[in-house]
């Protein structure tokens, strides 16, 4: 343990007449100065989340707990500049992910339900980038799933992965201010679902989507059944629309709808309505830019394409879903900028399991 730095202060004045005792206490009051530093340094240089406000309760639909489980691979959420003076700072939370949001969401709720809710942090990253001198640009990798508990079982709700794009002056600020607003409506848009009935165990939630390719028929079976696809599920668990349904293609081969003739009568649907289609075995998944091939390899089913032809482009992709604060519509050339998008080079782009949109996170 460390001497008292006032102790060795009055023992230095002693250094002439006792050199080698001079010189022990010089290194031990080199230490405690520089301990000292770092404890301040330390302290100074944090950027704490604050939790304000509460999540609206809804009265009809009540949890009696709320969990979470912290599964980041990335414990560090960010360091990034604060102020005037841009100080490098590390934002963090006031205790821990599990703590933190229980005793918030605990503020503002009944807790009367039946079950609970867990949620489970994936990823959670800060960055600023470009700065024009006016605006700093800065992004949000956020990833997060919500389960709803019945006793010892678990019910998937909601998930959203993605990566939010901010353009502020104080942009770090603007963020971390952010945080607590998004997690608020990531919280209360899975009230509003239903939960999908795969019931699961907490072991399954150590990697959900792996549980769901070892589940999912459209991964189990070799060979894909022909037929039209309404949404995402239906794909995944092989069941397609009850009937004949014949592919009608405009004058550049392009799927335009899906016909079925049954007792005279016939139904139409149109490939906006259609998440997929399949042919001779070969998955067609609709996008923006017609319809693209699907392909599957280990890690799930994937297009080939760049952003430009599956994604238009917005403002800015953290207000638009998530009405975010300080939100302000930038003039943006978007036409141009999609033209742009288009020519990038092509990636796999995944399927999520759970939701059914694009996945990049395996890019």
């Amino acid at each position: 343990m460390l001497d008292d730095p006032c102790n060795l202060l009055q023992g230095s004045f002693n250094f002439q007449k006792n050199p080698i005792f001079a010189k022990k206490n010089m290194k031990k009051l080199f230490q405690a100065f520089f301990f000292l530093l770092a404890v301040l340094l330390f302290s100074q240089a944090k950027e704490v989340i604050k939790f304000k406000g509460n999540i609206t309760r809804f009265d009809d639909v009540t949890y009696k707990d709320f969990k979470v489980l912290d599964q980041r691979q990335n414990q560090s959420i960010g360091v990034l500049p604060f102020g005037e003076s841009k100080e490098m700072k590390e934002v963090i939370f006031p205790t821990t992910p599990e703590n933190d949001f229980k005793v918030w969401y605990d503020k503002g709720n009944s807790l009367s339900g039946q079950n609970e809710l867990l949620l489970i942090l994936k990823r959670l990253k800060l960055s600023t980038g470009e700065s024009d001198g006016k605006k700093t640009q800065g992004t949000m990798d956020f990833s997060a799933q919500i389960f709803q508990k019945e006793g010892d079982q678990y019910k998937f709700l909601y998930k959203k992965d993605t990566v939010f794009s901010f353009q502020d002056k104080d942009v770090s600020e603007l963020m971390v201010k952010n945080i607590p607003v998004i997690f608020s409506v990531f919280i209360k848009k899975a009230y509003t679902l239903e939960p999908i009935q795969n019931v699961v165990t907490l072991n399954d939630l150590s990697d959900y989507e792996a549980y769901l390719r070892s589940t999912y028929t459209a991964f189990k079976n070799e060979q894909l059944k022909d037929g039209i696809y309404p949404n995402f599920t239906s794909f995944f668990n092989q069941n397609p629309l009850q009937g004949s349904y014949v592919l009608e293609r405009n004058n550049r081969g392009e799927v335009t709808k899906a016909i079925k003739s049954e007792n005279g009568k016939k139904e139409k649907i149109s490939s906006n309505k259609m998440f997929a289609y399949i042919e001779n075995g070969k998955a067609y998944k609709k996008t923006m830019s017609g319809f693209i091939e699907l392909s599957k390899n280990e890690n799930g089913f994937y297009i080939k394409a760049n952003r430009g032809q599956i994604l238009p482009v917005q403002y800015n992709s953290a207000y638009g879903m998530f009405g975010l604060i300080g939100a302000v519509a930038g003039s943006i050339d978007q036409a141009a900028k999609q033209k742009k998008m288009k020519t990038e080079e092509k990636e796999e782009i995944y399927i999520d399991l759970l939701t059914g949109e694009y996945d990049f996170s395996n890019n």
